[in-house]
């Protein structure tokens, strides 16, 4: 055992080369408040500790020590036999956010089959922005794995690259993977309405209902008023979660031209839809949505009377 001459460091080290896990597992938490440089080699002996504890307790803290001395042992870590390691360290590598840590992980992103642990790496990789993600993100858009394919949208999207788009849309349309699309569609709103749009419209009739969701969502922080008409289709949607998706979409499009469909969806027996209706009718702000919000004001529900409250003085403004 490698000897300190910190005694707080060096009492630690004796900790952790005791026989007992449980001592150990006392050790990982004292180097948590060490705060000496030293700390690091000790920590990077826990994660590799034979017991599952010590290592479970290492993962946890890594992110109170540097991130560029801690990233391939992270790295390793993802391929614990352990899954609550390899969670643990899959969480400390996203929360890493530290540029000096994109070479190991692309470095270990290029070598690595294993599922869990490229999924691991393009989370991690997917706040760093790190121009060199791109390539190997678009390759593992065609992974067998639909994780890895998810987390490759991720990393494609924070890229904002127009060349990526049509991959994206791509993905968004065909993947297999219903939470794929989702993830696809989402991504795509760092485009303009005239690249994605109509892609956008098409994903509002998805098979599965989140992909619809998310469409919606898009489509309305895009705000492309050329899908006014698909959306007010879409307030007739057989969910009501689509329904309100695209309610809510209506608003941010400010077309006046909607009103009768949210004051139907004012109506309806769901209580969340009522209020995205009426919530889209004050942000509106067109005279004509005045009697759905006056009716809305002696709703049975007060999340929606209070919304309707709001929807009027809004109105009035705009009188």
């Amino acid at each position: 055992m490698k000897t300190y001459d910190d005694p707080e460091l060096q009492a630690i080290a004796v900790k952790l080369a005791s026989d007992d896990p449980g001592i150990r597992r006392v050790g990982v938490l004292d180097l948590v408040d060490s705060g000496e440089p030293e700390a690091v080699e000790l920590l990077l002996l826990a994660l590799r500790d034979s017991d599952t504890a010590v290592r479970q307790e290492a993962a946890k803290v890594v992110d109170e020590f540097e991130a560029e001395d801690m990233a391939d042992a992270l790295i390793a870590a993802l391929g614990d036999n352990d899954e609550v390691v390899r969670n643990a360290a899959a969480h400390a590598l996203a929360d890493l956010k530290d540029p000096a840590v994109a070479e190991p992980l692309l470095e270990a992103l290029d070598s690595s089959s294993d599922g869990f642990v490229v999924a691991g790496i393009l989370r991690a990789l997917k706040p760093l922005r790190h121009p060199g993600s791109q390539r190997p993100a678009l390759k593992r858009l065609g992974d067998d794995d639909p994780v890895v394919r998810r987390e490759a949208v991720g990393v494609i999207g924070w890229l904002k690259q127009p060349e990526n788009l049509p991959a994206l849309v791509e993905t968004a349309q065909h993947d297999k993977d219903p939470e794929v699309r989702r993830a696809a569609t989402g991504a795509l709103v760092y485009a303009s309405p005239q690249q994605v749009g109509q892609p956008l419209i098409g994903l509002l009739t998805d098979e599965h209902w989140q992909v619809r969701c998310e469409a919606a969502n898009s489509i309305g922080k895009l705000d492309h008023q050329a899908a006014l008409p698909a959306l007010m289709t879409a307030t007739r949607d057989e969910l009501w979660q689509v329904r309100e998706k695209a309610v809510d979409a209506l608003g941010k499009l400010g077309s006046a031209q909607a009103i009768p469909v949210l004051g139907e969806c004012s109506q309806d027996a769901m209580s969340n839809l009522r209020k995205a209706a009426i919530g889209a009718l004050g942000t509106i702000g067109h005279s004509d949505g005045l009697p759905f919000v006056q009716s809305a004001m002696d709703d049975p529900d007060p999340d929606v009377r209070k919304l309707a409250r709001w929807a009027m003085s809004k109105l009035d403004n705009a009188a």
